[in-house]
């Protein structure tokens, strides 16, 4: 081998003695740290046992509880319909004003402030009521400065309703007319809120204001208790009285024979038929006729479910037209 290389090798070997040592000194630090960093790990694993109290006993697990429904959407509020446009009718404003508060507490984020809902109500005004509005607006008045003395301030100009002595003298002269009993019941029920009078009183006029037919028809029935009831009854007995005009208008229902209880046939003859009138004969006096002789409560219900006059027991006609009355007699 040539001297040089020969020389070569040697300084290489002799290097790779000097990184071998030094490899051995850092491995040798390393365990020393290893040694040491694992001694101060179970010196503080033992502290903390010894800290530690000891665990819970573990308890049984718990069924899940379900998910909440989920929460209405806050940002929608629910649909309300608009006021009608008032005008300064003095019977109205406080319906008016009832509406609009419904409105606002349905939407308060729609109309969170004072001005907007004052706004929301002249929106809503014509004629008188808007002129009126415009006025204080205009000028701005104190009046426009918080909703509650807006409202105020307009219940003093235009909520004058019939109250008290009032309310008395229009309940006592409120008359049926040619109204349906349902229509004639709403003015009453509406004037008997403001009139202050008591039960038997209200019952009282209200009987007093229904057409004479159709108190003739409600002689027949069982005294009624309360307003509730004679109302009740009166709406009953005037819808089959103008169904039956309807009937008499169109040409009268079907022929059909009416049935009849064999002592009653025994006596007054074959069961009338609908639509048609028999001949007139002498009328013998009958047990069965009102203002001759009392009838069951039994018979007059059967009179009433048959559609037959309360008074002679016939069909085609009711009690205030009944042919057989004397007062009708007398009347034509």
């Amino acid at each position: 081998m040539n001297p040089a290389d020969l020389d070569a090798v040697r300084q290489a070997v002799s290097m790779q003695g000097t990184l071998l040592g030094h490899h051995s000194t850092s491995l040798q630090e390393i365990m020393t740290g290893l040694q040491s960093l694992s001694t101060s790990v179970a010196a503080i694993q033992e502290r903390l046992n010894a800290s530690a109290e000891p665990p819970a006993p573990a308890s049984a697990p718990t069924p899940e509880s379900p998910a909440p429904a989920p929460a209405p959407c806050p940002d929608r509020e629910p649909w309300v319909p608009t006021p009608e446009r008032y005008d300064g009718d003095m019977g109205l404003c406080r319906s008016f004003l009832l509406q609009c508060g419904l409105v606002f507490d349905q939407q308060p984020r729609t109309y969170p402030t004072e001005k907007s809902r004052i706004a929301f109500v002249i929106g809503l005004l014509r004629g008188d009521a808007l002129k009126w509005a415009s006025a204080i607006w205009e000028r701005q008045s104190p009046y426009t400065q918080t909703y509650s003395d807006f409202t105020s301030e307009m219940r003093k100009v235009f909520d004058h309703p019939v109250r008290g002595r009032d309310a008395s003298k229009r309940l006592y002269s409120l008359q049926q007319g040619v109204r349906s009993v349902a229509e004639y019941a709403v003015e009453f029920r509406t004037l008997a809120e403001e009139s202050g009078w008591n039960g038997e009183a209200l019952q009282a006029g209200f009987y007093n204001g229904l057409s004479e037919q159709l108190k003739d028809e409600l002689l027949s029935y069982p005294e009624t208790m309360g307003l509730d009831d004679t109302i009740s009854l009166a709406m009953r007995v005037d819808n089959r009285i103008r169904e039956r005009r309807r009937e008499r208008k169109r040409g009268g229902r079907p022929l059909q024979p009416l049935s009849r209880h064999p002592e009653e046939e025994r006596r007054n003859g074959p069961p009338a038929v609908l639509g048609m009138e028999r001949e007139a004969t002498p009328v013998e006096p009958e047990p069965m006729q009102l203002g001759r002789y009392h009838i069951d409560k039994e018979e007059q219900q059967r009179r009433r479910d048959s559609n037959s006059c309360l008074y002679c027991g016939r069909s085609g006609h009711y009690l205030a037209s009944c042919p057989q009355r004397p007062s009708n007699r007398r009347a034509r």
